[in-house]
């Protein structure tokens, strides 16, 4: 795989057009997200828990003006009557108070009871005086809460039944300072009933489990296709975004947060600003990669909401506290960047109508809608209706998106790779022919060429060979210069040229002891005829790469050459051969040695025809001849100081002596 494809090019071999116009794309694009919220708000709505007929609901009470850990117990210390849904005035966010709800009891319970509350606030629990639960650890009960936390927690306790005799009970709530002063709701009954409540909120805690999840798995393999393939940013601003909403569900999962305020509101709202940043960034990548401007807007936000909302969480800045500038800034920056989102992706959409287009720009407004929504209800106008945080459907659709289109770039990547492997196979199919063909051609042509390689240096043997010597005898028959006997000598002389040659021929092995025991076979008897005395001092050799095929021959009339001129020209009684490996293994040396009268002055022959042939010979075996005196050094004969004919073959490869 040479490439990972870009996610747009994946989506855009995958779905076809839609074959809608621009303008139902964009509106069925605008409308969907819309009604998809008013869905969710009415389901949202219905799943908040009603009342069952064996709970008691307590939802009158009185609210006072204490900050201690006690209970209070005067009744005119308290401020006014009130309903629950507890939804408090953002004067009282940083005051401590006590909720006090009366209830009574014709009965005391069989069997134990479960006191549910739906808060914001962090609470400490008595009931008529006794401390029954807390949601925090005391010494924290003042603490904020560490980040924006839309949507409310629940705490559940069983009260023994001793607890609950007949008669008027108080249940006394402590509120601390938090940012969302909320009381949703305080139920009170058998734990089966008051199980059944939480129903609703038991699956949204298993939504957001595994969006959560999810959105870790798939942003993971995203960066990790990002960082297998480099070129391919988009892959990494998604799976990063995807991991920042991993992390932005945590307070919904976590019992207890795991660093310590301030640090832990600060990461969560500095991941929240980069969280927006990268679906923008996302955005302009899957749609519209050219346009530079949009990723600078988003890079732009990242630094500049890094440091105002990092310093806003340090200093503890209420959500909701709209007196100070910091709220409208983050409302109104996450706004500008989602909206902006949604615009891109619409524009996109309409320049290009396709499925994945279509639905990408669904699921950013989407988003956006549902941030709105929540964050309208939630922190602007909390007092209109008790609102549930529904983002994580817009978290889990997106992890979806996602998943889907890291499929598609691992369907496309299989395809395009099934072709490659079948355009390759067919390729290298075809050059294997090719090569087959080409392979079959030279080889044609190198055997022909040795052919006649072969041919020719067999005609020059003969021609030098046999066919001199036939010569020879010819013209001296005719001149009458031959008896008989000369002439059945003459012709012994072709056949025994005739059978050397042959011989050689069937040496074609290299093996260098072979090839001069076929000299040795041949030419002794007429050197025994001429008065000369053969000594054989051959030592084993390996078989030389260079005597293989026709070097044989090369070397054999070499040493036919050097016997002929130690014949007719030494005036010698006794001819070595020998043959000995240099020191170094490299080398094995033929050499003949005879006992005549030597080289003229010393000096090695001259440049005469057989001189110069037993060198080119010597050349196409790789090999180098050399004439010496054996006085010098080299070797000694008894009766003159004789001459040396040195043949340095090549062994080929070091050979152990």
């Amino acid at each position: 795989m040479s490439s990972a494809p870009s996610p747009q090019s994946a989506f855009a071999s995958l779905t076809a057009a839609s074959g809608l116009p621009a303008r139902a794309l964009l509106l069925l694009a605008c409308l969907l997200p819309l009604l998809l919220l008013l869905g969710l708000h009415q389901f949202s709505q219905r799943s908040i828990p009603v009342d069952a007929p064996q709970v008691l609901r307590l939802d009158t009470g009185h609210l006072v003006a204490l900050g201690g850990l006690v209970p209070p117990s005067p009744p005119e210390q308290a401020l006014a009557s009130l309903q629950v849904p507890l939804l408090m005035g953002r004067e009282n966010l940083r005051q401590p108070r006590w909720l006090l709800l009366p209830f009574e009891l014709s009965s005391q319970p069989d069997s134990a009871w479960t006191l549910r509350i739906v808060h914001r606030r962090n609470l400490l629990v008595y009931l008529d005086g006794q401390l029954l639960a807390h949601s925090t650890a005391p010494d924290d009960i003042d603490q904020r809460s560490p980040a924006l936390r839309l949507g409310s927690r629940t705490l559940s306790v069983n009260v023994p039944p001793g607890w609950l005799r007949p008669g008027r009970h108080e249940l006394q709530l402590r509120l601390g300072a938090a940012e969302s002063p909320t009381v949703g709701s305080v139920h009170l009954g058998p734990m089966a009933d008051v199980s059944r409540l939480d129903s609703s909120r038991d699956m949204m805690a298993a939504l957001r489990s595994a969006t959560a999840l999810g959105a870790l798995v798939v942003g993971l393999f995203l960066v990790g296709v990002w960082l297998a393939h480099r070129e391919a940013l988009a892959y990494a601003l998604a799976g990063a975004h995807l991991l920042l909403l991993a992390l932005l569900l945590t307070p919904y999962l976590l019992q207890h947060q795991p660093l310590p305020s301030p640090w832990w509101r600060m990461l969560l709202d500095v991941a929240d600003v980069w969280a927006k940043a990268l679906l923008l960034a996302t955005v302009v990548r899957l749609a519209q990669p050219h346009d530079g401007w949009g990723m600078r807007v988003a890079w732009a936000y990242a630094v500049v909401g890094t440091l105002v909302d990092g310093a806003a969480a340090a200093l503890d800045q209420p959500w909701n506290d709209f007196g100070n500038p910091w709220p409208w800034w983050a409302l109104g920056s996450r706004l500008a960047v989602m909206g902006l989102a949604t615009v891109l992706a619409l524009r996109a959409l309409a320049r290009q109508p396709r499925f994945d287009r279509l639905a990408t720009a669904s699921l950013v407004a989407f988003s956006l809608c549902i941030w709105a929504y929540v964050s309208f209800f939630s922190l602007v106008a909390p007092r209109w209706f008790s609102v549930v945080d529904i983002n994580v459907y817009a978290h889990a659709a997106w992890v979806l998106w996602m998943g889907s289109l890291l499929y598609g770039h691992f369907v496309l990547t299989a395809r395009r790779e099934r072709v490659l492997r079948q355009e390759s196979a067919q390729a290298l199919s075809e050059r294997t022919r090719e090569l087959q063909a080409s392979f079959a051609a030279l080889q044609a042509s190198e055997h022909q060429r040795m052919a006649t390689t072969e041919r020719e240096r067999l005609l020059q043997e003969m021609h030098d060979g046999l066919g001199s010597q036939l010569m020879t005898a010819k013209m001296n028959a005719q001149t009458g210069q031959l008896s008989g006997a000369e002439m059945a000598s003459a012709i012994d002389s072709c056949i025994q040229e005739m059978r050397l040659t042959v011989d050689t021929l069937s040496v074609a092995d290299g093996d260098l002891g072979l090839l001069l025991a076929s000299v040795r076979h041949r030419a002794e008897p007429g050197l025994r005829a001429a008065g000369l005395t053969l000594a054989w001092q051959v030592a084993e050799a390996p078989c030389l790469p260079a005597l293989e095929g026709s070097g044989g021959r090369e070397l054999v009339r070499i040493v036919q050459e050097s016997l002929n001129n130690v014949l007719h020209h030494a005036q010698a009684t006794r001819v070595t051969l020998r043959s000995e490996a240099t020191a170094d293994g490299r080398h094995i040396v033929v050499s003949l040695i005879d006992n005549g009268r030597g080289l003229p002055d010393g000096q090695p022959p001259g440049g005469g025809r057989g001189t110069r042939n037993m060198q080119q010979r010597a050349q196409r075996l790789g090999a180098r001849v050399s004439w010496h005196s054996p006085a010098g050094g080299t070797a000694r004969s008894p009766g003159g100081p004789g001459t040396e004919v040195r043949i340095e073959l090549p062994a080929g490869r070091a050979f152990s002596v």
